[in-house]
């Protein structure tokens, strides 16, 4: 008999979990509750190729169907008529904390910059505290998973402390505000416009930021950072004829004239505090920072000379980008105390594991990052683990293989004495460095994480809807009967 006990107790986790699995991880927001009164089920096709209405439209979505597309939290969204068409982020499940206000609680302008000091002059009026301030009460406004104001206090400076480490190597300690071998010599034209001057990276010489030769000595037009897999809804008109070389408008003066430029606004390389590139990725932030896909496609510049623009990009990719589709986020992961996992959403495989499998490059770049988040960490008064999961089943916790061996070897080498105090520098009680131990996972947690796949609709894979707990559970009674 006890065996009929025990395989009752198995087959009744599996059914439980089967009733609430989710393949995107959780219910679209109009699937679970429904929209309020005013607002419609809309499709984010940016993210997906999803329409608002039709058989398998987001409309279908609006109380009740868990399955696609209404069984991903991002790509059916309620929109209210006529507000700024702004998806949701990923959410991380914890509350909002409504009773801190992030910059004048917790970053206040000192502690901003003992870890921002720009080296260069164009650093220092982009990347501003100002700046920062009202990117993060905009992205905030529109979204209600809210960047640094969820969870603790404590989760709040662990989510800065990272989210600044990682700008920090992204803008080379925040003085580059335009992809330099891009954007060689940058100049104002007659008519307002910035011009670049693009060079291929083999000629290009960091220590002095010139060209030994122009790039269209071989080109003909600049072509770089167009994906043409991704146009109309997903990603900002480009051809691959490219851009033709530009005519400057400049004052008749004793200069020569401007040969091998092209207008800035027209060349979709990277800018901001987080790597904004490809003309998908400047769309993609026009939609979650100001609802119009078409806004920074049409002024990609901006994210280098508005410093709300500037870290307001960074945070649309902290908060949104999900590698997997479905998978976790660098804001997730920070929120976790999980630095090894943020930096696997952003970067992998690029960085992770961490290595020399990786390129010298990517190295160097992981190295800066842990040396970064000791420093940004210390003047916060935080500790993020370098690796951590509660639960080595968990794909919503990813870790990046190689950084505690980075961090001890850093610190013996005299690469990151920033870390040398890390733990000394603590406002609140913090997890060490070390990794956690993991404990089995119970039956529940196995059957959580195992989920059916189903047909393809639109080239996207979908679950089937699970059958009803009724159902399944009548089912094994008469089984257990026969049996």
């Amino acid at each position: 008999m006890q065996i009929y006990i025990n395989t009752f107790l198995l087959l009744l986790a599996i059914i439980i979990s089967l009733a609430t699995a989710q393949t995107g991880g959780a219910l679209s927001e109009c699937a679970n509750g429904g929209c309020s009164l005013g607002e419609y089920c809309v499709g984010n096709s940016f993210l997906k190729d999803v329409d608002d209405t039709g058989e398998y439209g987001c409309s279908k979505c609006n109380g009740s169907r868990d399955w696609w597309p209404c069984n991903f939290e991002t790509t059916c969204f309620c929109n209210a008529d006529g507000a700024p068409r702004i998806p949701p982020a990923p959410k991380s499940k914890l509350n909002v904390n409504a009773a801190i206000d992030t910059c004048r609680d917790v970053l206040t302008e000192d502690v901003f910059n003992n870890i921002v000091q720009p080296r260069s002059e164009e650093g220092r009026q982009l990347f501003t505290y100002a700046g920062l301030c009202d990117a993060i009460a905009h992205y905030n406004r529109y979204h209600d998973e809210k960047f640094a104001q969820m969870g603790t206090a404590s989760q709040i400076r662990q989510e800065l402390a990272a989210f600044l480490a990682h700008a920090l190597v992204e803008t080379d300690g925040f003085s580059v505000t335009r992809e330099e071998h891009h954007c060689v010599n940058p100049i104002t034209g007659l008519d307002g416009n910035v011009y670049c001057m693009p060079c291929k990276e083999q000629f290009y010489i960091k220590e002095t930021k010139t060209c030994t030769q122009s790039y269209f000595v071989d080109e003909q037009t600049y072509n770089q950072y167009c994906d043409l897999t991704r146009q109309n809804n997903q990603g900002c008109s480009c051809t691959v004829a490219g851009v033709q070389m530009a005519n400057v408008p400049l004052q008749n003066d004793s200069r020569a004239p401007a040969i091998g430029y092209v207008r800035a606004d027209d060349m979709y390389f990277r800018r901001g505090s987080f790597d904004t590139s490809f003309n998908y990725g400047y769309m993609g932030a026009g939609i979650a920072i100001m609802g119009d896909a078409q806004y920074f496609c049409e002024r990609p510049d901006l994210l280098a000379t508005n410093p709300q623009f500037a870290w307001q990009s960074g945070i649309y990719k902290w908060m949104e980008h999900q590698p997997y589709e479905f998978g976790s986020t660098a804001h997730k992961q920070a929120l976790k105390g999980n630095f090894g996992g943020t930096i696997n959403v952003l970067n992998r495989p690029l960085e992770c594991p961490s290595s020399m499998n990786i390129s010298e490059k990517h190295v160097q770049m992981v190295r800066d990052r842990v040396r970064e988040i000791c420093r940004a960490g210390s003047l916060l008064g935080v500790m993020l683990e370098l690796n951590q999961c509660e639960n080595p089943y968990d794909r919503d916790c990813p870790l990046c293989d190689g950084i505690e061996e980075m961090y001890y070897s850093c610190q013996q080498d005299g690469s990151c004495p920033e870390c040398n105090d890390w733990g000394a520098n603590l406002i609140s009680t913090a997890p060490t460095v070390t990794p956690a131990i993991i404990k089995p996972p119970t039956f529940e947690e196995w059957g959580k994480y195992w989920q059916p796949s189903g047909p393809k609709i639109n080239g996207v894979s979908t679950s089937y809807s699970s059958p009803p707990v009724w159902y399944s559970m009548v089912s094994l009674v008469l089984l257990m009967v026969h049996i």
